[in-house]
């Protein structure tokens, strides 16, 4: 990764660890990821006219492939909130962002990524950063407590599913961006999958629960609508000159973010051992970028 990258991914992955942690602050979850998506629909609409009548990288492929990402987008919404419902910042966020190792099998299966053995042995201490970062104590029982929990706690298995629905949408989001501009590609995602959210949102929640989280929660929606497209189109330029598994990995650093909001501004348990797994992340990271 080069410089431009790194300051790309880095500045990613702060906005998304704020995003989550203002949605983790939520009242409904469903709700409030629904209407800060409708502020990014609002505040980048001129953007999207702009690159769609200007750009010369339009093709049909791309509109299939926001077709797919909008639909995975949709259930990883789902999935997202359904795991802030109950867990902790600092415990599910780390879960479903630790996609670098599924990221790399899927981008060398499908999309034929080469990667250094640098590459890899950062994207292995991501993971195992991730892993450990979800641990209560440094016993034998408590190693294996993030697998007992995934069979136990519904906020741990969607946080699973949230991993995954990460890991396939960043492969068919970098395929992607060489068929359609990145704004242009990540808009029509949206509008996708606010298509099939929003008639989902009125028909399972009520007036009210929609104007409470608004008089409540108003400018924090109206800055998650900022940070959701500004931090994910930074990504998706990233992956133009830079190998998809590589930006997924480096952009990990926003767990670390995540957990230092989670522990001191939350006041979340078990600091000690996620501050030192989130530093193992950064180690990974720092090889990923470098390799």
């Amino acid at each position: 990764m080069n410089t431009l990258a790194i300051l790309l991914v880095l500045a990613s992955a702060v906005m998304h660890a704020l995003r989550n942690f203002f949605t983790k602050t939520s009242f409904d979850k469903q709700v409030f990821i629904w209407m800060y998506h409708l502020v990014t629909l609002l505040v980048f609409l001129p953007f999207f006219i702009y690159f769609l009548v200007t750009t010369d990288v339009l093709s049909w492929t791309g509109f299939w492939l926001v077709l797919v990402s909008g639909g995975i987008h949709f259930f990883y919404w789902l999935a997202l909130s359904k795991s802030y419902e109950e867990g902790d910042l600092s415990h599910v966020y780390p879960i479903m962002r630790s996609s670098p190792a599924l990221v790399l099998l899927f981008a060398v299966l499908f999309l034929n990524e080469s990667v250094t053995l640098f590459g890899v042995l950062g994207i292995l201490m991501i993971t195992l950063g991730v892993y450990s970062i979800n641990l209560k104590s440094l016993t034998l029982k408590g190693f294996l407590e993030p697998i007992l929990s995934a069979s136990k706690d519904a906020h741990v298995r969607y946080a699973f599913l949230t991993l995954l629905l990460v890991a396939v949408y960043s492969v068919v989001d970098g395929f992607a961006v060489d068929h359609l501009h990145p704004i242009v590609f990540l808009y029509g995602v949206t509008i996708v999958s606010m298509a099939v959210l929003t008639p989902y949102i009125f028909s399972k929640k009520t007036k009210a629960s929609m104007v409470k989280e608004w008089i409540h929660h108003k400018a924090k929606m109206i800055l998650n609508g900022i940070l959701t497209f500004a931090g994910y189109a930074l990504i998706l330029i990233a992956f133009t000159f830079t190998q998809i598994s590589y930006v997924v990995g480096f952009r990990q650093l926003s767990i670390v973010f995540a957990v230092l909001l989670g522990s001191h501004v939350l006041k979340e348990e078990y600091k000690l051992i996620r501050f030192f797994a989130a530093t193992l992340i950064f180690l990974g990271a720092f090889l990923v970028a470098t390799a």
